[in-house]
């Protein structure tokens, strides 16, 4: 595409002739060629499956150009059709039936546009499933690069000698403890603006300690066996963690998905990936065009990127703690200070104000009032664990 092409010679022009001025200034795209954008990929998992479309966009707009209000449709050479709706939440379009791709079944994706556009892929056929093989996570030290911290690697192989292109995404789920845990909910009332007084009133709640995050990884993940002696995929890394890293401060689990792909499908995310390095093809910031299966039914020379594929999945969840490493206990996610401070009128310095401020504006958590002036507070994230997480227990999770 044309706009990954002017930020190469702007950047190119920059290291000829240095700027000498420090003045700000903003990238702007001359032109750009607005480019369908199609993300889909059908799996042999039973479940309402996703496609997802955007518009490329100018250099200087960072959001993603959701395409909106298409029609599209997964058809089937046995017949079957499914079509997609639109989430209002995240602009995908999903089945609205659950469905898994069925081997010896060739599918082809139809797309129309607001507009009137007309797209649809090459016929696509999925692959025999491979059992993901192990799944183990390892203490990894390079002092070359500077890292301490945690591997988690793969082990695959087909007996077969059939499956060699693999790609792997995973989910990544991690308890909190919250180090602080407060056992109430604290409110200022009877503010006098005159003199600076007020009270803190004080309502008991649970404490919200113990909370579950989840988080889906990015990038492009994908490695091969074709060139080698054997078909085996053997300790290949899949998530790094550092020893620093507070989400495997309390417990952390990981479910790696194993992806096998044909070679087409492989190809084009290998070349999308070697170009730009993209976390997603919907990524506004693309390095340039790479024909995928893709093509516009009402005119053939037209751009589109993206690629149609069906890939048969295989999953495996692993859990582990820092201790499981013999590394020290990571910090938490934020600097968790105590403050302690005195809301007596007479005492210097006056803290009352900085309390007052802390409560209302920042929502700090009291921890404890110690004869009814001295107030301990704690950053939000130290004493409710709710404030950026959920307390409600994954059905999967282990202790």
């Amino acid at each position: 595409m044309k706009k990954a092409g002017l930020l190469h010679i702007t950047l190119f022009l920059l290291f000829l002739f240095p700027v000498a001025c420090t003045e700000p200034f903003e990238i702007e795209t001359v032109n750009y060629e607005s480019v369908l954008v199609v993300e889909c990929t059908i799996t042999n998992e039973m479940k309402r499956q996703v496609v997802k479309l955007s518009q490329t966009s100018a250099l200087e707009n960072s959001g993603v150009l959701i395409e909106n209000n298409a029609s599209v449709t997964v058809s089937g050479n046995n017949g079957d059709s499914f079509n997609f709706e639109q989430d209002t939440e995240t602009g995908y379009y999903l089945s609205d039936q659950p469905f898994s791709a069925q081997l010896g079944i060739s599918y082809t994706l139809n797309i129309t546009t607001q507009n009137g556009k007309r797209y649809t892929s090459s016929a696509v056929i999925i692959p025999q499933a491979v059992e993901i093989g192990e799944v183990y996570a390892e203490r990894f030290v390079n002092p070359t690069e500077d890292k301490d911290g945690i591997q988690v690697m793969v082990d695959t192989e087909d007996p077969t000698g059939k499956a060699k292109y693999f790609r792997y995404d995973y989910e990544e789920t991690y308890k909190i403890t919250a180090p602080y845990p407060t056992h109430y909910n604290a409110e200022i009332i009877n503010y006098n603006p005159q003199n600076g007084t007020y009270q803190v009133l004080l309502t008991n709640i649970e404490p919200e300690e113990i909370c579950y995050s989840s988080e889906r990884s990015t990038g492009i993940v994908q490695t091969s066996t074709n060139e080698l002696n054997e078909n085996r995929v053997f300790r290949f890394p899949i998530r790094y963690l550092s020893t620093e890293d507070p989400k495997i401060q309390t417990r952390y689990s990981i479910l790696v998905k194993q992806y096998v792909q044909s070679v087409e499908a492989y190809t084009f995310y290998k070349i999308v990936k070697e170009l730009g390095s993209v976390e997603s093809l919907l990524s506004q910031g693309q390095p340039g065009y790479v024909a995928g299966n893709i093509v516009s039914e009402t005119n053939p020379d037209e751009k589109v990127l993206g690629f149609f594929e069906a890939s048969a999945m295989t999953s495996k969840r692993i859990y582990f703690n820092y201790e499981d490493f013999g590394i020290e206990e990571p910090p938490y996610f934020e600097d968790c200070d105590v403050l302690q401070l005195d809301y007596r009128l007479n005492n210097e310095p006056n803290e009352r104000e900085t309390i007052y401020t802390y409560i209302t504006y920042y929502n700090y958590q009291v921890l404890s009032v110690a004869q009814g002036t001295i107030y301990r507070l704690v950053k939000p994230e130290c004493g409710l664990c709710t404030t950026f997480s959920s307390n409600i227990r994954p059905d999967f999770w282990e202790d």
